[in-house]
Parts: C-alpha cells; sequence; structure tokens
C-alpha cells in the first residue's frame, strides 16, 4: 500500500510542478494545448506500441475478455449512471453532464500514467485494450449525452482512425501474431518517446488547474457527491461485475483502476461545443483530480484485497 501512495505522491507532485510552472509563467495556454496534442496523437501511441515490444509479451488470450469486459461495462454501467444523474440534480438541462461525469474516466490523460506507475508500462497494452470501449462510448455517446439532442453535434466515425486507436489496432496485430524481437532502432525509440507521456500529462493538468480562479474551483455539494459515486462506488461496483467475464487478476483490476479514475476533460470540450455552461464540468474535473490522488491508491489496496478473497488463484 505504501508503494502505492508513493507513486501517487510522485504523480501529483508532477501535477504541483506544472501547477508552480504556469503560475511562474513558464506554460501557458497555447503550450498546454501544443503539447496536449503531442501526447495525444504521438506519444501516448508510442507508448501503447512499446508497451508490446518489450522482452516480455503480453498473453494473447487476455485479447478477448479486456474487450468483452470494456464493452460490458461501459453498456451496463453507462447506463446505470444515466439514471442515477437525476439523484445528484434536479435542473434536467444538467443531467446530461452529470452522467457523462458519472460514466467515463480521464483515461487518457490520468489513467495511462496511473496504469504505468503502479502496474507496470507492461500494463498499458491492457489499458489500452480496454480504452477501446471507452473511446468507442465517449466519442460516439458522450456529446449527444451533453448536449441533450443529437442535432447539436455529429458523430463521426473517424474517432475509430484516431493515433491512439490506430497504434492499439497494431499493438493487438502484434500481440495476437506473436511478434517479438523488434531492432532497438524502432523500439528503442517509441519507448523513449512513450516516456514523455506521464510527466507531460501531469504537467498539463497542473498548468490547467493554474488558469482556475479559487472561488471558481469550489463545487458545490452535489458535486462532490457525484465525486464519492464516481471514485468509489461506481469502480466497486465494476469489480465484481467484471468478475463475471474474467477470473484474471490483471483483467479485473486494471478495468477496475481504470473507472476510479477522476472525470474526463473531454466533458469540458463537449460542453463548449453543445453551447452549455461548463462550469459544473470544470469544477467536477478538478475537485475529482484532486481527491482521486487518495482514492486511488485506496481502491486499489482494496481491489488487492479483494483478489485474495475472490481471485485467490
Amino acid at each position: 500500500m505504501n508503494n502505492i501512495f508513493l507513486q501517487m505522491g510522485i504523480l501529483f507532485l508532477l501535477i504541483f510542478a506544472g501547477y508552480i510552472c504556469h503560475k511562474c509563467k513558464l506554460l501557458d495556454h497555447e503550450f498546454d494545448r501544443m503539447l496536449s496534442n503531442f501526447i495525444v496523437k504521438v506519444s501516448c501511441p508510442a507508448l501503447v506500441l512499446a508497451s508490446t515490444m518489450g522482452d516480455l509479451v503480453p498473453d494473447r488470450e487476455l485479447v478477448a475478455p479486456l474487450l468483452a469486459v470494456g464493452v460490458a461495462s461501459y453498456f451496463v454501467f453507462g447506463s446505470i449512471c444515466w439514471f442515477a444523474a437525476r439523484l445528484f440534480t434536479k435542473d434536467k438541462s444538467k443531467r446530461g453532464e452529470f452522467a457523462f461525469m458519472l460514466t467515463f474516466g480521464n483515461v487518457g490523460f490520468i489513467g495511462y500514467p496511473v496504469v504505468a506507475s503502479i502496474f507496470g508500462t507492461d500494463a498499458i497494452f491492457f489499458a489500452a485494450v480496454l480504452n477501446f470501449a471507452n473511446a468507442l462510448f465517449v466519442y460516439s455517446l458522450g456529446p449527444v449525452i451533453i448536449a441533450g439532442r443529437t442535432d447539436k453535434t455529429k458523430l463521426t466515425p473517424m474517432f475509430l482512425f484516431s493515433p491512439i486507436m490506430l497504434a492499439s489496432y497494431a499493438a493487438i496485430a502484434i500481440v495476437m501474431f506473436g511478434l517479438k524481437d523488434f531492432p532497438k532502432l524502432v523500439s528503442e525509440p517509441l519507448s523513449m518517446l512513450g516516456s514523455m507521456t506521464v510527466p507531460g500529462a501531469l504537467l498539463i493538468i497542473g498548468s490547467s488547474i493554474a488558469q482556475m480562479p479559487l472561488r471558481g474551483i469550489l463545487g458545490s455539494l452535489n458535486v462532490y457527491a457525484m465525486c464519492v459515486c464516481r471514485l468509489f462506488i461506481v469502480p466497486f461496483g465494476v469489480y465484481f461485475f467484471s468478475l463475471l467475464f474474467s477470473d484474471s487478476v490483471e483483467v479485473v483490476t486494471i478495468n477496475t483502476v481504470l473507472f476510479a479514475m477522476p472525470v474526463a476533460t473531454l466533458g469540458i470540450m463537449f460542453c463548449l461545443i453543445a453551447g452549455k455552461d461548463e462550469s459544473t464540468m470544470a469544477k467536477a474535473t478538478f475537485i475529482s483530480t484532486l481527491f482521486s490522488m487518495l482514492t486511488i491508491p485506496c481502491v486499489t489496496t482494496a481491489v488487492n484485497y479483494l483478489n485474495t478473497i475472490f481471485l485467490p488463484g
């Protein structure tokens, strides 16, 4: 447990470094935007590919269970969260936002760094496969859930061909076909580029937090209640649901931990596209990210204990 808190403390210090750098004018909004594009389109895909090019090749038999448990989890819990959203707000125009916040975590910017820090870079492959379901639902249904009407946004299948998705396809192919012994001229540059993902993403989060006024980041009671549900209740529900699909410790644990991530930052962008006030989403994103520094180690520790009971083998 101490090791998990240590890893989360390291991640938190990197977020704090981003906060300080922004306050010292070493980072700004434009730099954050450009670095975000670099991480999403270059370093994170490189990290996913590099995770399959090491000495240890992930088990190909885990691909199908990972895809199945990922899609099923988002379908079932996304539906539950849609109805549960009304418990947190009486404003019908806000229900979509709360449903989004309950369902979608920050898998890209926080999930990959956390998985890499806690489980090692080899586990990035598992997170990448599970992220298929996240990307499938968040990019297709996410804007519709927030907008409330399909005419507010356009559904497009182009997200299936984004760099991170293409890297995931390639990583799965590498594992399924048992490809290995990649030349260092290929694997080393990808590994070096991928290593920029964790610190870069966390610096951006810290810099983004620094741009929010103190009075603007304090949320209301319903936001705090939603964060408790998002960071605690949903992950444990996903844990027991995952047991129905797999008896693999890796599949169940990583799927659960990814659902323990703070609110997805994409929600702010979708609010802006839909012409909605993004203040509630921004507050929830900040508060859940701050709390996750404590809750993720707790959830991971609890899951490891539950594994000794339900997955002793």
